[in-house]
């Protein structure tokens, strides 16, 4: 029992320090072979049409700034479609008032169908090779279309270019720690990911799309909760690549409350479940190591967070309640574990910050949070798995995955 008591801590202790270590070290060459030869405005044109598209339910405090600002980007040429996937607010009649003032397509469907099948409609009216999928609250920069644009023009092969999202809100703790997040965890995944040479997920609030590549994997899956995870792999299994492209920023609005943003990462989290065990049988016949990796290393997190369970079990069937040096044994592990990941999260965000503070130099401002934030990050993680696993596991095939009204945090900001 101790054996394997021994070996459990082990592997709970260095996975999440391994991780750590392959984002740094993949995010450190990414910067050296690539990031630190791109340059803000060059590639400053495109005779390559985009269609903006932007589903939306519920957004009606949020949309129009979003119109706004893509109707004044200065992409030369460039279409907007919006779809009302049946918002039970006033989304419908602020589209329809800012309609008469802005050239725009509005498709506005009368019952609630989710996010995918929101697209899947807007992308029939395209008439553009190239899709730009944003969220409603989103706000882009505008040179931010001719950087992505141009990486399909050069590599005809990618199926998307997902861009740099960055936080509109920080007034909170909340959005705080995920200002953090953006600008450390999911930038240095990203390009560690990218070095690896297949991005887990696009940014399903700020893409660009090939419309061949998405009309060879069928579009977007209505049965998945995030559509964006889906068409990912989609394109994987398909040969199809993702680019990053991290000089691409939009803006965005992010949960200010627990509800939000619990809401939001069990979603996230069922996403991914979903997505490993639909694709699982299609990689078995996907000879590719690195991307192989990319799937074990999925499959290897969520094994991890059941191992805690696990161990907390056998720890309490093996617990001698009289023995005070089981107790200090346990205690003294459990500092040295803490000690060890904090150390080296500390050392990943702060490369990764450095990184990204080409982009925003401001969130120095929030090397407080480093301290701690890697305990926030890995407990809810673990958190949401086991919430998420048991939602994706009931998943029914067919059927409609319909979104909720987002928490959108303090517009204000």
């Amino acid at each position: 029992m101790h054996l394997i008591l021994n070996i459990l801590w082990g592997f709970l202790i260095f996975y999440p320090i391994t991780m750590s270590m392959v984002y740094l070290v993949g995010s450190i060459l990414y910067f050296f072979i690539i990031e630190r030869k791109l340059k803000k405005g060059e590639d400053m044109s495109s005779s390559e049409g985009i269609t903006f598209m932007i589903p939306c339910y519920n957004e009606g405090d949020t949309i129009e700034e979003t119109i706004k600002n893509l109707e004044a980007l200065s992409y030369p040429k460039k279409e907007i479609i919006i779809v009302n996937d049946g918002s039970s607010d006033n989304t419908s009649e602020t589209v329809k008032e800012l309609n008469k003032i802005y050239n725009f397509r509005f498709v506005d469907l009368p019952e609630n169908q989710g996010k995918a099948q929101a697209l899947n409609t807007a992308v029939k009216f395209a008439k553009y090779d190239y899709i730009m999928c944003i969220d409603a609250d989103t706000l882009i920069e505008d040179d931010a279309p001719y950087y992505m644009v141009n990486h399909f023009v050069k590599d005809p092969t990618l199926g998307a270019v997902t861009g740099n999202p960055r936080i509109r809100n920080k007034s909170s703790l909340l959005a705080k720690i995920q200002t953090i997040e953006y600008a450390s965890m999911v930038g240095s995944i990203k390009r560690a990911q990218t070095m690896n040479g297949y991005v887990n997920t696009i940014s399903g609030v700020f893409t660009l799309f090939n419309k061949k590549a998405l009309e060879a994997v069928n579009y977007w899956d209505i049965d998945m909760i995030t559509e964006d995870i889906a068409v990912s792999w989609k394109f994987h299994l398909a040969g199809y690549g993702i680019r990053y492209e991290p000089r691409a920023l939009c803006w965005m609005l992010v949960p200010e409350t627990v509800s939000g943003l619990w809401k939001q990462r069990v979603r996230w989290a069922q996403g991914g479940h979903e997505v490993l065990l639909r694709d699982f049988k299609a990689m078995l016949k996907k000879p590719n190591f690195f991307l192989w990796f990319l799937f074990i290393e999925q499959i290897i997190s969520v094994v991890w967070v059941y191992s805690i369970l696990l161990l907390l079990f056998l720890s309490l069937l093996n617990i001698n309640f009289l023995d005070f040096y089981y107790y200090e044994y346990q205690f003294t592990l459990f500092l040295l574990s803490s000690f060890l990941l904090t150390f080296t999260n500390i050392i990943q965000f702060s490369v990764a910050l450095f990184i990204d503070s080409k982009y925003e130099r401001k969130n120095w401002i929030y090397i407080f949070f480093l301290s701690w934030y890697p305990t926030f990050y890995w407990f809810i993680n673990a958190l949401v798995v086991i919430f998420a696993l048991p939602k994706a596991m009931k998943r029914k095939k067919g059927a409609f995955a319909t979104w909720s009204s987002p928490d959108r945090g303090n517009i204000q900001s």
